[in-house]
């Protein structure tokens, strides 16, 4: 079949199939030839979704499809037996850069693994592509936080900090939850046990997977199985930046710290949301105001930045509780920062690690891969270089997202809402089926028009492409989400 068809894929994206005669004695390129060998892997990919688990039910065929090549955001896939080509604009924050920029990023792994191949079939001792941390460490960690180190998101840092590498998002909360709750125990001058055990998440929240990660609302581990303990939820603003809608979540923030917070040790803040809110920022004022009180209570505050750190905020910084002056105590970082192919994230802590040592604490959030993989070190180093240097481009492309999607917001319809390139949108249905119906006709509406978006459960979705996007791709692609709102629209008004 791949010898024979020529699949010609259409501007909107939409895939025909047509007959190409090979003359008998011609040679054909060798990228044809790779074209080829990829296209079949591709099709065993697909032959095996009946016996997957994972983004949609089990088993599912109808899964995005197996990716063929990338150029940018233009993405190439197979999907139900033919080709597609797709802007993919969302991905959940996953690709940092691309096109040469990558390519650079990149080369120092791809460096290291060619040495230590080459070593490998030799014979020979090696440079260790990934080392277990209770045999020794990768020689590139510390480049990796020298770099970060700049970056840090206080004022005063001191050299008191400390952070604890994962390998995904939920695990990062977790060791930074660990280690300012292991802060707070020590912090009793008369060494008794703690009462503040409870950690504070926003009543609709994302920290990780809803069964074993923080945030609201949770759900079992397994069916049947009793609810995670220890959270406590509290109320969330509005979003709006009105005086009264300030002065109105201030007003229920302190009822609730007045009833909890003795008995809470962390409470976690997400400054820009992720999925939950589909990239809503937090109003910045009323966040930095959430912040001060939670502190003067005794509570340690925890800034989950997995999704919009990385300077995709279009603020200027690598964090963004650095650029709104918040303060925390720890903050998360984590997605792309080791580029999409190295999994890596961590969490830094502002101080005590003179204080864990000398009282001999040590962390248990820790495990194999933890910080082991000298390829995401290298990676994310490069990253780190790299990346303040589209801080300027993200903003500028934050102000394209609004001037094409803020005329389809009317708060009736859809909201549209986000900062620098993390931009989301949502349903404002106040029936949770007609969200959904909504969101459906979304997703065939963005597969019809060839542009995908990262789709959210809340009813919406969320756009998050690479940092260095062209500008040009990037309206082409928000066009085609434009076209496809007014067809969801169109489409509901019949029904």
């Amino acid at each position: 079949f791949c010898a024979q068809a020529a699949l010609i894929v259409q501007p909107a994206g939409i895939v025909t199939s047509g007959k190409m005669g090979l003359q008998l004695g011609t040679s054909r390129p060798s990228h044809a030839i790779e074209e080829d060998a990829c296209l079949m892997e591709a099709r065993r990919t697909e032959a095996v979704l009946p016996h997957l688990a994972g983004r949609g039910p089990v088993g599912s065929t109808l899964l995005a499809g197996a990716v063929l090549r990338k150029q940018g955001a233009r993405t190439e896939r197979l999907h139900g037996g033919k080709v597609e080509e797709t802007l993919v604009l969302g991905a959940a924050c996953s690709e940092v850069l691309s096109g040469p920029r990558l390519a650079k990023v990149l080369r120092p792994a791809v460096d290291l693994q060619t040495r230590t191949l080459e070593a490998l079939v030799a014979g020979q001792a090696s440079e260790p592509l990934s080392i277990h941390t209770s045999a020794g460490l990768p020689a590139p960690l510390g480049a990796f936080v020298d770099t970060l180190s700049v970056h840090l998101p206080w004022s005063d840092a001191e050299e008191d900090w400390f952070l604890n590498l994962q390998l995904e998002g939920a695990t990062a909360v977790w060791a930074g939850v660990e280690a300012l709750m292991r802060l707070q125990q020590i912090s009793n001058e008369d060494g008794a046990v703690t009462q503040r055990t409870y950690v504070a998440v926003g009543e609709r929240s994302y920290h990780g997977p809803k069964t074993n990660a923080l945030g609201q609302p949770a759900e079992p581990r397994w069916p049947g199985a009793p609810r995670t303990q220890g959270q406590v939820a509290y109320p969330l603003p509005t979003g709006g930046n009105s005086d009264s809608e300030h002065e109105d979540f201030l007003s229920r923030f302190d009822a609730f710290l007045d009833e909890h917070a003795e008995n809470i040790g962390v409470i976690l803040f997400e400054p820009q949301w992720g999925s939950s809110f589909a990239g809503r920022p937090w109003p910045k004022r009323t966040l930095q105001e959430a912040v001060q009180r939670s502190r003067a209570k005794g509570i340690l505050v925890l800034c989950d930045e997995i999704m919009c750190g990385l300077g995709r905020h279009g603020q200027g910084t690598l964090f963004l509780s650095k650029a709104w002056g918040l303060e925390p105590d720890a903050v998360t970082f984590g997605k792309s920062i080791a580029a999409g192919p190295f999994p890596m994230s961590g969490v830094v802590v502002r101080k005590g690690a003179a204080a864990l040592g000398a009282a001999g604490s040590k962390v248990v959030q820790c495990h194999t891969y933890a910080g082991s993989s000298a390829l995401a070190l290298l990676t994310a180093r490069e990253v780190l270089e790299e990346v303040p240097k589209w801080f300027e481009h993200a903003a500028r492309m934050g102000e394209v997202v609004a001037e094409i999607l803020s005329p389809c917001s009317d708060g009736k319809f859809f909201q549209v809402q986000g900062l620098g390139l993390m931009w989301g949108g949502l349903f404002v249905d106040p029936d949770a089926t007609q969200r959904q119906k909504a969101l459906a006709l979304l997703r065939d509406a963005c597969k019809q028009e060839g542009v995908w978006p990262y789709f959210v459960p809340a009813g919406g979705f969320m756009m998050t492409p690479p940092m260095d996007i062209d500008e040009s791709e990037l309206r082409d692609g928000l066009q085609r989400l434009v076209r496809c709102l007014s067809s969801v629209r169109a489409q509901l008004a019949e029904m």
